[in-house]
C-alpha cells in the first residue's frame, strides 16, 4: 500500500534507526546523511538497477519490497538472490569495491527509497570521520548476504546434482526397457510355440515375468530412488488395502456383466455358461487351485511390481507434465499389454483395461499392496470363475 506520508529529516531519523548501517549515529548526522539524499519511487515491476550498470547511488528502503536476481546466460532465467524489505539497503556492493551492478533489482510492490550519491557520502565521512562507522556497517551487510548466496548457491547445486542423477536414472531405465522389449520381440516365435501346445498362458507369463522382474531389480538397484518410487513402502497401507479391496468390488461386477453381454451377443461367447469355474481352464480341481496360489502369490505380485513400480513410479518422476500420472499411467499400460500380444489381441486389451484400473489404484497411494489385492481378486474372477 503507497504511504502519502512526507519524508523529512525527523521521520527520517526514526526510519533510519532501525536500519544497522546508521547504527552509533546521532540526530544530527543522520540530518546531514538526509540532507544529501533524494527521494525516489518505484513502481511494481520496475528496475532499480540492472546487472552490470554503472554504479552510483546506494539506496534506504523506506516503504515496499524489493528482489535482487542474476541472469543465468546459459539458460536465460533470472534467479532470484534475495529479497530486501523497508529497512534494508540496496547497492552497497558497488560503492565498497567501485565495480558495475552486480545484481539487478526489481520492485515487487509500490517502493519508496532514499538514494545517497556514492561521491557525497565520501565526501561527508571526509568531514565528519565518525560517519566512517557507515563503511564498517556496509561491509557487515555485504558479509551477511554473500552468506545467503553461498547458501542459495548450495541449494542450487544440490538441484543440479539431483537433476543429474535422475538424468543417468532414465537413461538407465530407457537402456532396460530397450534391452527387455528387444529380448522379447525376439523370443516372440518360440512363445506363440509354446502357448500353441500348452494349456495355461501362466506357464509362459510366470517366466517371462520372472526373467523381467530380474532387470528391474537390477535397475532399482542402481537408481537414485528410494524404494517407495518402487511403490515398496508401508507408507498409506492401510488405505491400500482398503481400497484394494472396496473399489474392485464395482470392477469385479463389470466384469461379469461383460461376460453376459459377450454371452448374448458375441458368437464365440454363444452357449457358455456365466459362472465357469474349472471348466473355464479345462482342468482338474488340483491343477486349479495350483495355478491359484501361484496366479495370487506370484504372478500378480510380480507383474504389479512390473508394471506400477517398474514402470509406472519411475516415469511420474522422469515426467514433468501437469498430466504426468495420466501420462505414466498410459505408458506403462501399453508397454505391459504389449507383451501380452503374442498369446492374442484380445488377451492384449483385456490386460491394458484392468491395467488402467489398476494404474489409477496405484497412483492414490503408491503402494503395491493395494494392487497386487485387487489384481488378485480381478484375475481370480476374471480368469478362474468368469473364464476370460
Amino acid at each position: 500500500m503507497k504511504s502519502d506520508q512526507p519524508i523529512t529529516a525527523d521521520n527520517a531519523y526514526e526510519r533510519s534507526r532501525k536500519n544497522s548501517l546508521f547504527e552509533g549515529l546521532n540526530k544530527e548526522q543522520i540530518a546531514a546523511l538526509f540532507s544529501i539524499s533524494r527521494e525516489m519511487t518505484l513502481e511494481k515491476d520496475g528496475f532499480l538497477m540492472r546487472e552490470g550498470d554503472p554504479a552510483e547511488e546506494i539506496y534506504l528502503i523506506l516503504e515496499g519490497e524489493l528482489e535482487i536476481s542474476r541472469y543465468d546466460a546459459k539458460h536465460r532465467q533470472n534467479h532470484t538472490i534475495a529479497t530486501l524489505k523497508a529497512g534494508d539497503t540496496v547497492g552497497e556492493v558497488s560503492l565498497l569495491d567501485s565495480g558495475l551492478r552486480s545484481a539487478s533489482v526489481c520492485a515487487r510492490s509500490f517502493c519508496r527509497l532514499r538514494g545517497i550519491a556514492f561521491r557525497d557520502l565520501q565526501a561527508l565521512a571526509e568531514r565528519d570521520h565518525s560517519l566512517y562507522s557507515i563503511f564498517y556497517h556496509l561491509s557487515k551487510n555485504v558479509g551477511r548476504r554473500l552468506r545467503h548466496s553461498n547458501d542459495v548457491a548450495l541449494q542450487a547445486m544440490e538441484r543440479q546434482l539431483d537433476e543429474f542423477k535422475t538424468r543417468v536414472t532414465l537413461g538407465n531405465f530407457f537402456v532396460y526397457i530397450v534391452i527387455m522389449l528387444s529380448l522379447f520381440t525376439f523370443s516372440l516365435d518360440g512363445l506363440k510355440y509354446v502357448m500353441n501346445v500348452g494349456k495355461n498362458s501362466s506357464y509362459i507369463t510366470l517366466p517371462l515375468t520372472l526373467a523381467f522382474f530380474i532387470f528391474f531389480v537390477i535397475f532399482m538397484k542402481t537408481s537414485s530412488f528410494p524404494l517407495a518410487t518402487f511403490g515398496l513402502t508401508l507408507k498409506n497401507w492401510q488405505k491400500a488395502l482398503r481400497e484394494g479391496v472396496v473399489f474392485t468390488i464395482p470392477f469385479a461386477l463389470l466384469i461379469v456383466g461383460l461376460k453376459g453381454f459377450l454371452i448374448s451377443y458375441v458368437p464365440g461367447y454363444e452357449g457358455r455358461p456365466l459362472i465357469e469355474g474349472l471348466a473355464a481352464m479345462d482342468a482338474d480341481p488340483r491343477t486349479w487351485w495350483t495355478f491359484l496360489f501361484i496366479y495370487i502369490l506370484i504372478v500378480a505380485p510380480l507383474q504389479e511390481f512390473l508394471a506400477r513400480g517398474g514402470l509406472q513410479g519411475p516415469l511420474e518422476e522422469f515426467l514433468s507434465s501437469r498430466y504426468k500420472v495420466a501420462l505414466a499411467i498410459l505408458v506403462s499400460n501399453l508397454l505391459f499389454s504389449t507383451m501380452h500380444l503374442f498369446m492374442s489381441l484380445e488377451i492384449a486389451l483385456l490386460t491394458f483395461i484392468p491395467g488402467v484400473y489398476f494404474g489409477w489404484l496405484y497412483s492414490r497411494t503408491h503402494n503395491l499392496l493395494g494392487v497386487w489385492i485387487a489384481h488378485a481378486l480381478v484375475g481370480t474372477i476374471g480368469l478362474s470363475l468368469i473364464g476370460f
